[in-house]
């Protein structure tokens, strides 16, 4: 068994370790595996037409997260073990990072960063199978913008079932919005675009998302801290609080690397055309390129992306003081039921729809948050 393992995971590197070639329709960033030393499977594998998976055009990425596959980048961070928020990492500035109970098949630029002010434009397409499980209440990311030594500025991620997204400044959650169910992209590719304007100073940032060509997210204030070490992008499947997941299935919660997988699913994605440019034109062209003699997605039609005023869900949230955060929360087993709240404190607005929804439920997530319209 173990020379079986070891010649899984010297494949493993190889594949993790390609040099992208043939991939330019896929990216145009210089991407290297995340965190991946000592893990069975690959972070990442280049799949194409003739392998049966879905693929746009020649290559897409392919990612699988084998349970309780975990790796290690040296002394900058491991994934294995429990959760960690003691340690800081010798790559970091910040205290409380937290360590441990994750899992991930993942790409970063990491040593490839770009200037973390003005005007990005980024794309990505994705393509969640139809047979994903969710391993809530742990989370899964699948796209992630970074701060080198503050942390994730940007996380598209699923949530309990949910696509969400998340903006967070220095570790803190500033904006968080659920976009729609993952039920409801299942089974195709589904094209994001991100128009961002990094400042520090909240009347000059702004974060729009496209999904599909329709404007699903918009904010307007502080997008980034200032680190001078500049911001890069994480794609793939990154799994955090692992432990959360066996908890609520009555699991020892402490688990090691490599264990049985006893019913904890394995997650599978597909990603294609993670592009990033300053302008837009720049991007359109790249697009065009790409994609050849095949017309261009309407979601990656940038010229004809608008944007809309985004409403509070529902229209829960009644005050009209912008200085005000409205949170609405829903149960699980009961998500046509809403709770929400408004507090001039985010977390307060959270914590007091969140307890609403405790009074008659145990399964109850955040759906919406942000500051009134």
């Amino acid at each position: 068994m173990k020379k079986l393992f070891s010649t899984i995971i010297v494949l493993g590197l190889l594949l993790s370790g390609n040099a992208y070639a043939n991939t330019k329709d896929v990216t145009n960033l210089d991407f290297k595996p995340s965190r991946y030393i000592g893990k069975v499977g690959p972070s990442y594998e280049v799949v194409n037409m003739s392998s049966g998976d879905p693929v746009i055009g020649i290559n897409s990425f392919k990612f699988i997260a084998i349970p309780f596959d975990c790796g290690n980048d040296g002394i900058f961070g491991d994934d294995c073990g429990p959760l960690r928020t003691d340690t800081v990492s010798a790559n970091r500035k910040s205290k409380g990072i937290s360590h441990g109970d994750r899992v991930r098949s993942e790409i970063g630029t990491m040593d490839k960063t770009f200037k973390g002010s003005g005007n990005h434009w980024m794309t990505f397409s994705l393509f969640i199978p139809n047979d994903y499980i969710s391993i809530a209440p742990a989370y899964t990311n699948f796209f992630q913008i970074y701060e080198k030594d503050y942390g994730p500025i940007t996380m598209i991620q699923e949530r309990n079932g949910s696509l969400t997204i998340q903006y967070k400044i220095s570790g803190k959650i500033i904006y968080e919005r659920n976009i729609l169910e993952i039920s409801d992209i299942k089974g195709k590719w589904n094209h994001f675009v991100i128009n961002v304007n990094y400042s520090k100073n909240k009347d000059k940032g702004y974060f729009n998302l496209w999904l599909n060509s329709e404007h699903v997210s918009s904010y307007k204030g502080q997008t980034y801290g200032g680190s001078p070490k500049g911001i890069f992008i994480k794609a793939g499947i990154y799994q955090n609080f692992i432990s959360k997941y066996l908890i609520s299935k009555g699991k020892n919660p402490n688990w090691v690397k490599n264990q049985e997988a006893d019913g904890f699913p394995t997650q599978i994605i597909y990603m294609d055309n993670i592009f990033k440019l300053k302008k837009k034109k720049n991007l359109s062209k790249l697009i065009t390129k790409v994609f050849k003699d095949e017309k261009v997605p309407l979601g990656f039609r940038l010229e004809e992306l608008n944007i809309k005023e985004i409403k509070n869900n529902n229209n829960l949230c009644k005050t009209n003081d912008k200085n005000f955060y409205c949170a609405i929360v829903v149960s699980n087993s009961n998500p046509t039921l809403k709770f929400s709240a408004e507090d001039p404190n985010q977390k307060q607005a959270s914590i007091k729809a969140i307890r609403e929804c405790f009074k008659k439920y145990n399964d109850c997530k955040v759906i919406f948050l942000e500051k009134n319209n």
